[in-house]
């Protein structure tokens, strides 16, 4: 097995190559491809939760993969001395079948990993524990409407004995229709610098207060991504449920490991909609054709370039300094969202029309690509970029 030696120490760490070619890799991709990708479908007209698969992401380990072995997880994160590469391969392999599903995998998995880093024993009990014997899915909500930034929170949490009484309303909650626990990011209420006051809440479905909206979340794409409104109606969150300090998410840089994430999911969503179309192009006897040949060759070398930035940018989380390895994901993402758009473009017209049909798969990666991209901010990934090359002031933390 080849490994890597980074700049900031002599740990050997697996490469996000070598990460690509182990048996339990190889197995995922095929689950995504055989079992996920046609269950997509029926997921999407329903606009579901794709509980199959996450069943069998759970059976077979996946939705622990950030967690440490002692938690029976792969150890996979960007900030891992072992590992930074499989969950974000992983990820990708799964996007290839089912970016909605991917998703899911994407935001319980980083739950996951931020109660086991900045949790009590306690909350891993909680929160953690469960995870190991059922699909106990976890969401990060920070979304909601009007807000002004990332980290300024409309949704408010008063401190009382005991704990918080947190009122606001919260979207895109993914995960919502299944949830075993949410972390809630609100105010704390009397504290004006939105750093200090910014603190993570977790909360059950079954507290008193707590209702969830399922109705509202009706988009053109990501559709079994089920991300419903959670309403918050004077919820008491006990001191148990705290998770970190105030400010611990923007200071410790949370957001920004999570660049990698959308860029697995924009490159495994592109991959798998140009597998499908190599597969559709032979079928139809179309491939001894120059020009989709040429459009064929565009394509592959696009898909190589986007593949070796997101390579490129794993490795640099523990071989750069933060802001820089930041940066780089940055990149890669905005690479992967164009690569993702230029061979849609490319393939509805080498494929066409009939493609399109529902029957086939090609109008639901479309639709998720286009999604997914919007809600991570492709346009303010590349400003702040600008602004970093302006020697402007920038955070390469923030997703939009």
């Amino acid at each position: 097995m080849n490994t890597f030696s980074p700049v900031k120490g002599e740990t050997k760490m697996l490469d996000p190559v070598e990460a690509l070619e182990t048996d339990k890799m190889r197995e995922l991709e095929r689950m995504a491809i055989e079992n996920f990708r046609p269950r997509g479908r029926e997921y999407d007209a329903q606009s579901v939760m794709p509980m199959e698969n996450i069943r069998e992401l759970h059976e077979a380990g996946w939705l622990r993969a950030t967690l440490p072995h002692e938690w029976n997880g792969m150890n996979s994160n960007v900030d891992s001395d072992e590992d930074p590469a499989t969950f974000l391969q992983g990820l990708r392999m799964i996007a290839r079948g089912c970016p909605g599903t991917a998703h899911c995998y994407q935001v319980t998995n980083h739950c996951g990993w931020a109660v086991h880093d900045l949790g009590t024993e306690e909350q891993h009990e909680l929160f953690l524990k469960p995870m190991l014997s059922e699909p106990y899915l976890g969401t990060f909500v920070g979304s909601e409407a009007k807000r002004k930034h990332m980290y300024m929170m409309n949704t408010s949490a008063k401190k009382v004995d005991g704990g918080y009484i947190l009122r606001g309303e919260k979207n895109y909650a993914t995960n919502g229709s299944a949830l075993g626990f949410a972390i809630i990011f609100a105010a704390i209420e009397g504290v004006e610098n939105f750093l200090d006051n910014h603190q993570m809440l977790i909360v059950t479905p079954d507290m008193e207060g707590v209702s969830i909206d399922t109705s509202w979340y009706r988009p053109n794409g990501m559709r079994c991504a089920d991300s419903p409104v959670i309403t918050l109606n004077d919820v008491f969150v006990p001191d148990s449920h705290v998770l970190g300090a105030p400010g611990d998410y923007p200071r410790k840089r949370w957001q920004g490991k999570f660049h990698l994430g959308f860029t697995a999911n924009y490159l495994g969503a592109t991959e798998g909609m140009y597998g499908w179309y190599l597969d559709y192009i032979v079928n139809k006897g179309k491939g001894e054709a120059e020009l989709i040949q040429m459009r064929t060759g565009e394509m592959k070398i696009k898909l190589d370039a986007a593949v070796s930035i997101f390579h490129d940018a794993i490795r640099a989380y523990r071989t750069k300094p933060i802001v820089e390895a930041e940066l780089l994901a940055m990149a890669a993402k905005s690479i992967a969202a164009d690569v993702a758009f230029e061979l849609s473009h490319k393939i509805i017209h080498a494929a066409g029309s009939t493609a399109l049909f529902d029957e086939f798969p090609l109008s639901r990666y479309l639709r998720d690509l286009e999604t997914h991209v919007l809600h991570a901010g492709h346009d303010k990934t590349a400003q702040i970029i600008g602004q970093s090359e302006l020697k402007q002031t920038f955070d390469s933390t923030l997703q939009r």
